[in-house]
């Protein structure tokens, strides 16, 4: 199988895509129209063999995703740079200053073809296999607009391409859908037509792509938004980030590791029962301090999910004790596993702490860490009049302890807030200055304290001490130095002190 005919044509479909809602601007203009594109979920069928589906927007209000987003940006800032250099020859359009990782709130992918997967070990894609991939952005721009704009960067970028895109347009519900010309995927030629979709969600845009007919069944409010069976619900209900697959025969006979002459005798009996897996699924639910994580096992029966069960127990019961001999370098979620089996399905569960991110990162983010620009200080305009003297902020914000000694990077931290205006206060927007036993600085962190969001995080004239969970918290920081940037009032009036 070559990687990079696979890659290839994914790689231009979302190019395009790109094209089409680079213009997605902070000012754009509300689009009006007499409903809406239905949610990515509502993609899956009964006929999904593969589905994978992502509510980034539910996710990202946790505590941990936002600690887990600030831990890694050294590391996805020096991939980004690898990737820029290692990949210059695609098509790479510029200046998308109108889209931010934070516009995306959902993606759902769904494939249908129970042949999908063997068929792309032998680089070749079944004519009945089709797919729809559905993305909502959280803005909502002038479509229109949006349209022109897309349309003008992708004949500037491939001339002569606009013509032939241009003529396919055409109305499905409330949605603009664009046939891909077959010049933008060379000499890669698929079985069937690709098409591009935009339109109105209800809270944001939606852009789709996919099989046409898939993408037109979509579209027209014909898809159930349902997998078969049991899936669906066994899925949807465990996290906001969850992908289910079937396993092609051939490739169940590898997973458990071969059971020839040579193999080892301890997994002879698991590679046997890994033949008989017919599908995975795993999901990720994201909550305050962990990230709950399942995998399950679809077995051709009981019998197969127990012998799973009593292969994989003795594997995990040799890494619990090892853990236990050195616990100061395993990760936590290593005692934290369980694994049972329930009728045919062998589940595998445990929770990822902040540790276990530490410990991930403590390596990988040296080098890109010390690479990470700094942001350099405005020079001061000798022109512009002194400022008055700035008058008391309205609230006072002082650090007390942490709740707990555990050396994590997520950690909470009682803090002391004194409200000296007479209206109830909803949130805060601190930067905690993190110091170690002597004064000296370790470290800081400034973000909107969703853990501090409330209705009523304190009232009037009101001096209360409230929890608040700090992020990339250093192992030796003993004591917070606290800095107020900005209240924010139940009424919605802020104070600033910037």
């Amino acid at each position: 199988m070559n990687p990079r005919r696979i890659v290839s044509t994914p790689a231009a479909l979302i190019f395009l895509c790109v094209e089409l809602t680079r213009s997605l601007q902070p000012l754009a203009v509300a689009a009006a129209s007499e409903g809406s594109v239905p949610a990515p979920s509502r993609a899956f069928t009964p006929r999904t063999a593969i589905a994978f589906y992502a509510d980034i927007q539910s996710a990202s209000k946790s505590a941990i995703w936002n600690a887990l987003t600030n831990k890694a940006a050294p590391l996805v800032e020096h991939l980004q740079s690898l990737q820029g250099a290692q990949m210059s020859s695609l098509p790479a359009p510029q200046d998308l200053h109108g889209i931010q990782g934070t516009d995306l709130a959902e993606i759902a992918i769904a494939f249908e073809g129970e042949k999908f997967l063997s068929n792309l070990q032998f680089d070749r894609l079944d004519p009945a296999a089709g797919f729809v991939a559905v993305i909502r952005l959280t803005r909502k721009p002038d479509l229109e607009s949006l349209i022109q704009q897309g349309l003008e960067a992708i004949e500037k970028e491939k001339p002569g391409l606009r013509g032939p895109i241009e003529k396919s347009r055409r109305r499905v519900g409330v949605a603009e859908v664009f046939d891909v010309s077959p010049e933008v995927l060379g000499e890669h030629k698929l079985p069937f037509t690709l098409s591009i979709a935009l339109g109105p969600a209800k809270e944001g845009t939606i852009v789709a792509f996919g099989r046409s007919e898939n993408l037109q069944a979509f579209l027209s409010g014909k898809t159930e938004g349902k997998l078969r069976g049991q899936i669906n619900e066994s899925l949807s209900r465990r996290g906001q980030i969850w992908l289910y697959l079937p396993v092609p025969q051939d490739a169940a006979k590898t997973l458990g590791g071969g059971s020839g002459a040579n193999a080892n005798p301890m997994l002879a009996g698991l590679a046997q029962s890994m033949d008989k897996v017919r599908e995975i699924s795993l999901s990720l639910s994201f909550g305050a301090s962990q990230v709950d994580f399942g995998l399950d096992f679809g077995c051709a029966d009981g019998a197969a999910a127990t012998q799973l069960s009593q292969g994989l127990q003795g594997l995990l019961g040799m890494l619990q004790v090892g853990a236990q001999k050195n616990p100061a370098s395993t990760p936590p979620f290593v005692g934290k596993i369980k694994a049972a089996a329930e009728g045919a399905t062998f589940r595998l569960t445990t929770a990822f702490t902040m540790r276990d991110f530490d410990l991930a990162f403590q390596n990988v983010n040296r080098g890109p860490a010390a690479a990470r620009p700094r942001v350099l200080p405005h020079p001061p305009n000798p022109e512009v009049a002194p400022a008055p003297a700035p008058s008391l902020p309205p609230v006072d914000v002082e650090f007390v302890q942490f709740s707990s000694e555990e050396q994590e990077s997520l950690r909470t931290a009682k803090v002391r807030v004194q409200n000296r205006s007479s209206r109830p206060v909803k949130e805060l927007k601190l930067t905690f200055t993190y110091l170690d036993a002597a004064g000296r600085k370790l470290g800081q962190w400034t973000r909107q304290h969703s853990s501090l969001t409330a209705e009523n995080l304190i009232g009037g004239e009101t001096t209360r001490i409230v929890d608040c969970l700090a992020f990339n918290v250093p192992a030796a920081a003993t004591k917070v130095a606290v800095t107020l940037h900005e209240v924010t009032f139940a009424d919605g009036e802020k104070w600033s002190g910037n």
